[in-house]
């Protein structure tokens, strides 16, 4: 999740306008007289259902909460950001933060050029011997950057230090050890070495693994303000490439995920411990609703597993409730697929990959749903022919099916819960009552006292936070932004466009500062001596080269701030990977892919109109406002239009 989401995840969009307007409840939603222009009459609506305004008047415009504060206190990106920030109580990384982690990244690299080169040299002898005996091809050495620390516990941080260095740097990335005397000794040694990268390739820490009798076994860089365990899925950055078509399997070993991309099997990664946490459930639904969790089977049936997966299962479900609410037909999300596949006794997964790659696909493609998998497990912890076995049984399954946010799945559960304990459902639920589904909590935030408005209520997400990523205007984007022909040609289309059309505030604020000063422009990254990024007027032509060999946690857009999440946005962008296409189909596509997404902001226009028109006809008598036969005449035009190209548009990723 965002930053930008967490925000709007923790504030009620009522609250925040009732601060610059008395609403008065119409219905399902609130009505005011626009802030923005003169009128008697009000067309100022809130839908607190779908977290978004609406002005039906003279400014025909609405969005989300960020949009409203940035209008109604005339503040840039940045400082709503900021102010919307301070009010939910979701702290922004600062500069100073940022520069630091970028120090740590930095010095992790000088380190991580140590480990190859020992690697290749005398020293390394033993553990490329060690790589030999697991099957490691030298690509997947290079691919995945293993190294070796030698033993002396000195050589790294003279290494460091001749490379400019501090030993503080060292000990606050976590490379060196410094006793009660301040001593400094290095704290992988004699270890292969596992360079450990974030999602989008920054290396932040290390994983080394013991060739000797050392302990422990493994041995990772302790936290660090770049490097958290719990945040870390060994080899994601290599793996959301493959992620979205294929999902993701999870595994516990460094070697399980190199083996598997080795052997052609790219969407593998490690969780560093069996349970999943919130940071890499997020993560992970970044990219994908499909994942799949590869056991041992000999860690199947122990209880410190069982918790592991229960716990794992409850994220997971937590986080689907906190992202299912208030979509709208447009917008139906991909139903999470959380799997476990149990692998033959005594075989991991590197073991089984070398063996019979065969095996292994057949074993994820069929692997068993979790909660599935969960209930006999646990049903053989206990003796359910006994009336105190059953009633453990339930009090174990309980919380897992009241943690599924939809009703349908958690009767579906219920039923076969009720049938392995040879009761019937009406008895079970007799007996416990029904699941209520789990919802997610909000966090404190800063409430007005405003009367009715003020009471506490349970915002629904905004239809404007599409997960964490929206496709269609990603690829939107890409093909402006790889392209630079293309705006000067479409120039009348784009100019349809506006930024409202895009869901996504992180896409809005990007096409906003794209066509800047109210016609498109191109980018440019000019070169600072801050490391800081400028999008200005100028030549595309370069951006993509330009961008990537920049290393900027964050910089100024324009006049307003770029954190870091919409600068990494931004690069992933320009290097998108696009479909082979000539210039004339580029221009078919751009033109489709505009329509569509005029189409789905008109079709949000007409679902709020015929909200407002169900709760207020009188208004709309009074004001003679076309509204929904407009929005209709819009949309017939808007799908000819798109019919007219359907047979020149390439499909859409």
């Amino acid at each position: 999740m965002t930053v930008v989401d967490d925000i709007k995840g923790r504030l009620d969009i009522l609250e925040v306008i009732s601060q610059h307007v008395p609403l008065q409840k119409s219905g399902r939603s609130y009505k005011a007289n626009c802030p923005f222009h003169q009128e008697k009459t009000p067309s100022f609506h809130v839908f607190p259902d779908r977290q978004t305004w609406r002005c039906f008047g003279a400014c025909a415009s609405g969005g989300d909460v960020f949009s409203f504060v940035m209008r109604a206190e005339n503040l840039e990106f940045g400082d709503a950001l900021k102010r919307l920030s301070e009010q939910s109580g979701v702290p922004l990384p600062s500069r100073e933060g940022r520069s630091r982690q970028q120090g740590l990244v930095e010095i992790n690299e000088s380190a991580r050029e140590f480990f190859q080169k020992l690697l290749a040299s005398n020293q390394g002898t033993e553990a490329r011997e060690y790589l030999d005996r697991r099957g490691l091809s030298e690509s997947a050495v290079e691919s995945f950057e293993l190294g070796f620390s030698p033993q002396d516990g000195e050589a790294l941080k003279k290494h460091l230090v001749d490379k400019k260095h501090t030993v503080q740097d060292m000990a606050q990335a976590g490379l060196v050890h410094v006793n009660e005397s301040g001593w400094a000794r290095d704290l992988f040694r004699g270890r292969l070495m596992f360079p450990i990268r974030n999602s989008s390739g920054e290396l932040t820490g290390f994983g080394g693994r013991a060739l000797k009798n050392a302990t422990p076994k493994y041995l990772n860089t302790p936290r660090t303000p770049a490097f958290d365990k719990g945040r870390m899925l060994y080899g994601l950055h290599l793996a959301k490439k493959e992620a979205h078509d294929k999902g993701l399997v999870v595994v516990e070993g460094y070697m399980d995920v190199i083996a598997a991309h080795q052997h052609g099997y790219s969407n593998v990664v490690a969780s560093m411990g069996t349970a999943l946490t919130e940071y890499q459930v997020d993560a992970i639904r970044r990219l994908t609703s499909k994942v799949t969790m590869a056991l041992d089977a000999d860690a199947a049936g122990q209880a410190a597993t069982l918790r592991s997966l229960e716990s794992s299962w409850r994220v997971f479900q937590t986080q689907e409730a906190g992202r299912s609410k208030g979509t709208t037909l447009y917008q139906q999300q991909a139903v999470l697929e959380l799997r476990v596949a149990v692998l033959p006794a005594g075989k991991d997964p590197d073991d089984l990959i070398r063996d019979s790659s065969g095996q292994w696909s057949g074993l994820i493609e069929n692997a068993t749903p979790l909660l599935d998998y969960l209930l006999p497990t646990l049903a053989a912890q206990f003796d359910t022919s006994t009336p105190q076995g059953k009633t453990r049984l339930v009090e174990a399954m309980f919380p897992l099916i009241a943690a599924v946010p939809e009703a349908t799945q958690q009767d579906q559960y219920f039923q076969v819960l009720a049938t392995h304990l040879g009761v019937t459902q009406e008895t079970l639920r007799a007996t416990i009552g029904r699941p209520a589904p789990m919802r997610q909590s909000r966090g404190p935030r800063n409430r007005s006292q405003s009367g009715s408005q003020s009471q506490s209520r349970g915002a629904t997400a905004s239809p404007f936070a599409k997960l964490d990523r929206d496709p269609m205007e990603d690829y939107c984007l890409a093909l402006l932004l790889q392209n630079s022909k293309l705006q000067s040609e479409l120039q009348q289309e784009l100019e349809a466009i506006k930024p409202e059309h895009f869901q996504r505030l992180e896409n809005r604020e990007i096409f906003s500062q794209l066509t800047r000063e109210g016609s498109p422009g191109g980018i440019k990254l000019e070169d600072r001596s801050d490391s800081e990024i400028r999008i200005e007027n100028g030549d595309r032509e370069t951006i993509q080269a330009e961008l990537l060999a920049s290393s900027a946690p964050g910089a100024p857009v324009g006049n307003t701030w770029l954190d870091q999440e919409l600068s990494e946005h931004l690069s992933e962008l320009v290097s998108k990977p696009l479909p082979v296409m000539d210039h004339r189909s580029q221009l078919s596509a751009l033109r489709d892919v505009i329509r569509r997404m005029e189409e789905r902001h008109l079709r949000e226009l007409k679902a709020e109109e015929e909200i407002r028109f169900t709760e207020s006809p009188l208004d709309l008598q009074e004001e003679g406002h076309p509204g929904i036969l407009e929005i209709n005449e819009r949309l017939r035009q808007n799908h000819k239009r798109r019919s007219s190209l359907a047979q020149d548009a390439p499909i859409l990723p």
